[in-house]
């Protein structure tokens, strides 16, 4: 005779059914309901216990969060993850002890205190510094890694002069009367390409040290204006180098900056075109068209 299975109460069949299957279920909404309470009780009552701490330890929550902060320092102190080395690299030996003043680091403070985006907005606000980054290098080191800025050249807008550095950024309070020996730039974008612009000039010192000032043209290119008057337009950057190395060569063999031209167009890559002085002499150096 064939036994038959009796129906388990709580099924899904029937009107109760569906709350008693729900109800067993590890993850059903009356269980993450009663979660949820338990949880938001729980930090109510933290929250009230640490105000009552505070107000037993003679302080509000300020003080209170002073002792535990010093309290965490002990317990790092204990393993060993406190600031034991301050580390700075790329700035000038001069300026290392304003950074670490600047830095407000102090050996013996916790690692987690000494928050680098917190050092870096410190460091950043410095005119002698540029660029900055700042590692925290455990258990127990912080590597500050700056550059220090250098005035690089003058930049004129809108006729007024300002003192840029070699990322570009200009000065706040730079005087620019006390940096007149510096090239000096015009022209849109020219500060973003300027260190580019100088550290390859500075390859020919003959024509740097002519140079009397600089115009950026179309975010591209250079024209330069010499003393004695000479312009020179040079080609787009990837073959300024190449152009000023042929005007160069053309200057060493006939000095040609101290001639009767007024324009040394060097664009073309085959060849140099000059100008010559209205009225002077018609002969043009070797290399000229």
């Amino acid at each position: 005779m064939s036994k038959v299975r009796k129906p388990q109460s709580g099924g899904h069949s029937g009107g109760g059914g569906g709350a008693s299957y729900a109800a067993q279920m590890p993850y059903s909404a009356p269980w993450i309901r009663q979660k949820v309470t338990t949880y938001a009780f729980g930090t109510v009552i933290c929250g009230a216990l640490m105000v009552t701490f505070a107000a037993w330890m003679g302080g509000g929550l300020g003080s209170f969060g002073k002792k535990m902060d010093n309290g965490f320092t002990v317990i790092l102190h204990s393993v060993g993850l406190t600031v034991e080395k301050i580390e700075v690299d790329g700035v000038d030996e001069k300026i290392k002890d304003k950074v670490l003043h600047e830095a407000q680091l102090t050996a013996g403070q916790s690692m987690l205190s000494a928050d680098p985006y917190m050092i870096r907005q410190r460091l950043e606000k410095m005119a002698v510094v540029g660029k900055v980054s700042v590692h925290r290098l455990w258990p127990n080191e912080i590597v500050i890694v700056a550059e220090t800025r250098e005035p690089m050249a003058l930049w004129r807008k809108d006729g007024q002069w300002s003192v840029i550095d070699q990322s570009g950024q200009a000065f706040a309070a730079a005087g620019p009367d006390q940096y007149l020996h510096l090239p000096k730039l015009d022209g849109e974008k020219a500060p973003e390409a300027a260190a580019h612009f100088i550290t390859v000039l500075s390859d020919f010192p003959e024509l740097a040290a002519r140079l009397e000032n600089a115009r950026r043209i179309g975010e591209r290119r250079w024209d330069i204006r010499f003393k004695g008057g000479v312009e020179l337009s040079l080609p787009e950057d990837d073959h300024m180098k190449e152009a000023l190395a042929s005007v160069n060569l053309l200057n060493v063999q006939s000095r040609v900056l101290e001639l009767a031209v007024t324009h040394i167009d060097a664009r073309d890559p085959t060849h140099l075109a000059l100008r010559p002085t209205p009225g002077g002499p018609s002969v043009i150096p070797n290399g000229g068209a």
